[in-house]
């Protein structure tokens, strides 16, 4: 990945591809990387993957360009039977059952719901465990550690299997020896260094403050929740802000319409997906903004929003989704360009920020003058704008103030 520019630094996850019986590529197992990239160093399984899951969806790299092929993810056990099951399109992913778990009633329970949902599971490092056979209803693909299990010895545990019309996926292929072995008892789908070691995914790492999260999560519990709160809770957070319109705009969550404005993203996505997302946003959460940056990023917002309710704007919330925007690149530390073709912005928020043009520009011009102390810009200005400009700044600074205090921050 030494193409990649010097922004995209962060360690993400490592992928490593799965191939057919044709050695033509089938998808890729995604594997937690922290600070070594050559090992997993997973202490917290539950942390791991979910901030694999993260990574994929709403982190930025390179990956977009691959997501027509599946990806293979393990999931621990807590969190296949918690509310924060990821929201993945499930044609999209496979989810690795891991060979650790205990099969009780609930937990095959859970694997059930799920898989009416249309999502796909795949048995781990299967050893032909017998308690493993009541989810067999459930069950699309069998992954087998071929240098742990001989595959010679386990011949008709595997013809059985086949008649189920279970997809075999040998694990561990080291060497010609061993992929020709498996190739010839059925196995259909190959995986492991002799075909291909995995490789390093690199890039930038997007954080959201936890106390914003934790907070839209409370709020979530009520089954009264309305959408204008929700947009108000995540609006005083850029970076989760962003983070909800990069769902919009990843491979996984793609829109075929432009979004505007907080609101029309919260309900495209619905309130249930948005818990999701916040649940594990805050597992694999770990730093916050500069309290200065973030202060004036929201002031600027709400001085646009406020100037353009007293200019009777047809729609304030994208003059809030300008100002918010237009510095979320000091924040997460790209180039703004960058930012831009990672979410989904209508054209016109996005003119607003880049040069200012149209109303929107204009009311954002006006809130970045008085942020700069451009007493020229200003003063030029007609007496009745100044005023508007000068009560507008000062109730968003109140409003600013307000919003860090609730958050913590």
């Amino acid at each position: 990945m030494s193409s990649l520019p010097s922004v995209f630094n962060d360690l993400m996850m490592a992928q490593q591809p799965i191939f057919d019986a044709n050695k033509k590529l089938f998808g890729y197992e995604l594997l937690f990387r922290s600070s070594d990239e050559e090992m997993a160093n997973v202490i917290d399984g539950e942390g791991a993957t979910s901030q694999v899951l993260i990574n994929l969806c709403i982190g930025i790299t390179e990956l977009e360009a691959q997501m027509c092929t599946p990806y293979f993810v393990n999931i621990t056990r807590e969190l296949l039977m918690s509310d924060a099951f990821f929201p993945i399109e499930p044609k999209l992913v496979y989810i690795e059952i891991l060979e650790d778990q205990e099969i009780t009633p609930d937990f095959v329970e859970a694997v059930a719901r799920w898989y009416q949902a249309g999502y796909q599971f795949v048995l781990d490092d299967y050893h032909f465990d017998p308690s493993y056979t009541q989810l067999f209803p459930y069950i699309k693909m069998i992954k087998i550690d071929v240098l742990a299990t001989d595959p010679e010895k386990y011949k008709s545990h595997i013809q059985v299997l086949q008649k189920k019309k279970i997809t075999l996926l040998a694990e561990k292929v080291e060497n010609l020896e061993m992929y020709e072995c498996c190739k010839k008892l059925g196995f259909q789908l190959f995986q492991g260094y002799y075909l291909q070691r995995p490789n390093i995914i690199k890039g930038k790492r997007i954080t959201s403050g936890v106390e914003s999260a934790l907070e839209l999560i409370n709020e979530l519990q009520n089954d009264n929740i309305s959408i204008d709160k929700v947009t108000q809770l995540i609006s005083k957070n850029p970076t989760l802000s962003y983070q909800l319109l990069r769902v919009l705009n990843s491979p996984i969550c793609g829109m075929t319409r432009k979004v505007t404005d907080l609101k029309e993203a919260v309900v495209y996505i619905g309130l249930s997906q948005i818990k999701k997302w916040a649940m594990l946003i805050t597992i694999s959460s770990s730093s916050q903004p500069p309290r200065e940056l973030f202060r004036f990023l929201l002031i600027r917002a709400k001085c646009c929003e406020a100037l353009g309710i007293q200019e009777n704007s047809d729609n304030p919330d994208a003059d809030f989704m300008a100002g918010m925007m237009s510095g979320i690149d000091l924040i997460l530390q790209l180039e703004k360009q960058m930012v831009f073709d990672q979410i989904n912005i209508d054209e016109e928020v996005i003119n607003a920020i880049q040069h200012h043009q149209g109303p929107i520009g204009l009311r954002l011009k006006k809130a970045c003058a008085l942020e700069q102390s451009d007493w020229g810009y200003i003063g030029k200005l007609p007496s009745n704008e100044k005023l508007v400009l000068s009560r507008s700044y000062g109730e968003a600074s109140l409003w600013a103030d307000g919003t860090l205090k609730s958050i913590h921050m």
